[in-house]
């Protein structure tokens, strides 16, 4: 090589050496030596430059390059790490930690690329090394904490999902004591007319069956159903005469007492801020939909739809129990007076759906269940429907879970009682369970 190369060589502060055609080392720049800890008198005139780098002798890219057979050998050789330089047309470059380097290996960046005369014919290669050591540890060190950092939060999800599990499980326990809470309360309201007992609980489940089937979202249809169980909590303060009393028979100061149990209701509900809008159902229960109704005489879809579910649910009760006519209808005599109020008392289409219903056009749950005896039942098991005792009262609320105290006293009662109960539950598995 001419001495301008050689000159370049030595001067150049970037390790670097190159090989001619028979792979013998032409020169081994200063900058070499540091990077080898070999000098240019022991390497130039030798085919030794794979000692630096390896224990054994074996090809580097200025090999491969020389010999004309880099495409096929050097992915097999560097194990598929290096890439074609988007610089240079015929370089290749490689990045590789060498354990043999310094104290605790190095890392190094290499290139190499053909040495060609005036003809363009190969006269042997070059290769220039760099140390990435600091680069790489920077690397290896910020992909360490981004692992770390991955796990911390996968971990931290997983205790997230696992917090959000228990309070999704407190908070449906909470729910199932709320309701049940309600169902208790619903019944002592009910205690002091013994033709009311179960009356809310009734009103409470047809009201839901009727959002369902007119598609009402599922939080609205969860405060319809509890301002169906509380929708008579404004009578509380009745007398037990006027509670005996039919609706048709009131008149002057004692219809004017009667009315005022929706507006009652709300304000008993109102300081409870989860409660609004369910008290604003039963304030509005006795509106009518041709706004003859009261407090405030809302008409049409001014009135709340859960108001206008809850008006046809509670009549449709009424109508059979005493409340409103001295006589109890039969629920088909209820049903039809019900239809001729349509437009006037009744929104049409809330009409509609309570046709659906009662006639069985849909059922009254989509829950696979299941009725079994007392001596079929098992701890763990889910009441699927609210369990009622003697006097048509209330012992325990759906979606209440079994246990073997429960279960006993379930047994006792049915023993006491000298009947043959049976319950509903719900089938998570239906081969778990023998259906009667």
């Amino acid at each position: 090589m001419t001495a301008d190369v050689s000159e370049f060589f030595e001067g150049s502060p970037v390790p670097t050496f190159a090989i001619d055609n028979d792979h013998v080392i032409t020169h081994w720049n200063r900058a070499c030596e540091l990077i080898s800890g070999l000098t240019a008198a022991e390497m130039v005139g030798t085919r030794n430059h794979w000692r630096f780098l390896y224990t054994h002798e074996r090809p580097l890219l200025v090999d491969l390059i020389v010999a004309g057979t880099i495409e096929q050998s050097v992915n097999v050789l560097y194990a598929n790490k290096p890439r074609r330089s988007d610089l240079i047309k015929g370089t290749y470059q490689i990045e590789d930690f060498f354990p043999r380097l310094g104290e605790a290996g190095r890392w190094l960046s290499f290139s190499a690329s053909a040495l060609r005369n005036s003809e363009g014919q190969t006269v042997g290669a070059i290769e220039v090394l760099q140390d990435i050591t600091q680069q790489k540890s920077a690397e290896i060190a910020l992909q360490a904490a981004h692992d770390d950092l991955e796990q911390q939060v996968e971990e931290r999800t997983t205790e997230l999902n696992k917090t959000n599990d228990s309070l999704k499980d407190v908070n449906r326990k909470l729910n199932t004591s709320f309701l049940t809470t309600i169902k208790i309360f619903s019944n002592l309201i009910e205690m002091r007319a013994g033709h009311m007992a179960g009356h809310s609980r009734r009103v409470a489940e047809l009201a839901r069956r009727i959002a369902v089937r007119m598609d009402v979202d599922f939080h609205t249809t969860q405060e319809i159903f509890v301002a169906g169980l509380l929708h008579n909590i404004g009578k509380i303060g009745f007398s037990d005469e006027l509670l005996a009393t039919s609706l048709n028979q009131m008149n002057g100061d004692t219809l004017g007492v009667y009315q005022r149990f929706t507006v009652r209701g709300e304000q008993l509900l109102m300081p409870l801020q989860d409660m609004a809008t369910i008290a604003h159902i039963i304030r509005w229960q006795q509106e009518r939909f041709d706004g003859a109704g009261y407090p405030d005489r809302l008409a049409g879809e001014n009135i709340p739809i859960g108001a206008r579910i809850l008006a046809i649910a509670s009549d449709y009760e009424n109508l059979q129990n005493g409340t409103l006519l001295q006589r109890h209808l039969r629920d088909d005599q209820a049903f039809n007076m019900v239809l001729r109020g349509e437009g006037k008392r009744y929104d049409p289409a809330v009409v509609l759906a309570f046709q659906a219903v009662i006639t069985g056009v849909i059922s009254p749950t989509a829950e696979a269940h299941v009725e079994l005896f007392t001596s079929q039942l098992k701890p763990g098991m889910v009441i699927a429907r609210d369990l009622i005792g003697q006097d048509n009262f209330l012992l325990l609320s759906t979606d209440h879970v079994l246990d073997e105290r429960l279960i006993n006293k379930i047994i006792s009662f049915e023993s006491a009682w000298g009947v043959r109960m049976t319950i509903w539950v719900k089938v998570p598995n239906k081969e778990e369970v023998v259906a009667v």
